[in-house]
């Protein structure tokens, strides 16, 4: 991985990825990353260019071929009106790059194919955009497709909530969620950014309950002994990044009827923007694409950010 720390970012040209920059505007810790703003056109079919038998075929491929540069130069200066945007807030023109590609393979596969060869620490996406476009239906399509099957990158899904850079860390004590912990720490190190860290059980553990008198309460207290020890670990990983302690909160959420219930509600109580998930929990298996409790809070969590992390 290069040291550039590179970020791809895609866009469409619809208003949702308009929203898009306006979070990567808002989001301080990136002004400092490369990054790339990346658009896949869809040219216009073959088909439409072998309608040349009479006169009024020719003048409908002339339409056609005039169509297609217009979506072009519109896109195009789209980029560009993003990129004056960035620099407005922040960014240093040299770490902006427009990226503008005819599709060749589908749109998924392109993007796929551009994160492959090129050295890129993360991909920001949104859940929908416009029609035909990068992400044309809700968490469906293209969208669906790059949650699925990006699981080498760090995903980021651009959310609508108001960011006030304070981030919800999923913390389960799997080798993922250390990796979730690890990521967060790169990306807000020496910031001044609020950082939640967040356990959530099941079962409840009360002082009541002498060891080793019941074996569910024994598993019980087990459980949150390494959750708490996981906690301890993330919280050090984060300090250690130049966080300020002061900034860094931890909280077991017990009695949790529904895990990911019970991470948005915690995330949604203490006005948190961003969710950040390890892809597996303690299930960290190849096969598996991606853990219970990410799919549901990505499908369920609308307006938040979404950093999934492999």
């Amino acid at each position: 991985m290069s040291d550039e720390k590179k970020i791809l970012v895609t866009i469409d040209g619809s208003k949702r990825s308009k929203r898009t920059i306006d979070y990567i505007c808002s989001f301080k810790p990136f002004r400092d990353r490369k990054i790339t703003l990346f658009n896949i056109t869809t040219p216009v079919p073959e088909a439409y260019y072998d309608l040349t038998r009479d006169a009024f075929s020719n003048i409908s491929v002339s339409q056609v071929k005039a169509w297609e540069m217009g979506q072009k130069t519109i896109i195009t200066e789209f980029l560009k009106e993003a990129r004056q945007k960035m620099i407005a807030a922040g960014y240093k023109a040299d770490n902006i790059d427009i990226k503008l590609v005819d599709q060749s393979k589908g749109v998924a596969r392109g993007i796929l194919e551009e994160i492959k060869n090129n050295e890129y620490q993360s991909l920001v996406i949104r859940r929908k955009g416009r029609d035909n476009s990068i992400l044309s239906v809700a968490m469906g399509g293209v969208a669906a497709k790059l949650v699925e099957k990006a699981d080498f990158i760090p995903l980021i899904i651009a959310g609508t909530r108001e960011i006030r850079h304070y981030q919800c860390v999923a913390v389960d004590g799997s080798p993922g969620g250390m990796r979730a912990v690890r990521y967060t720490a790169d990306m807000m190190a020496n910031t001044n950014c609020r950082i939640l860290l967040c356990s959530i059980m099941r079962t409840t553990v009360t002082d009541s309950v002498t060891q080793g008198k019941d074996p569910f309460a024994d598993l019980a207290l087990w459980a949150h002994d390494k959750l708490n020890s996981a906690l301890f670990e993330a919280k050090e990983i984060l300090t250690q990044a130049g966080i300020p302690e002061d900034r860094i909160e931890t909280r077991i959420v017990q009695g949790a009827q529904s895990r990911a219930g019970a991470l948005l509600d915690t995330a949604r109580a203490t006005q948190c923007d961003t969710i950040v998930m390890g892809r597996r929990g303690m299930s960290d298996v190849e096969s598996f694409d991606m853990g219970r409790i990410p799919r549901k809070i990505i499908y369920a969590s609308r307006k938040f950010t979404i950093w999934l992390i492999p």
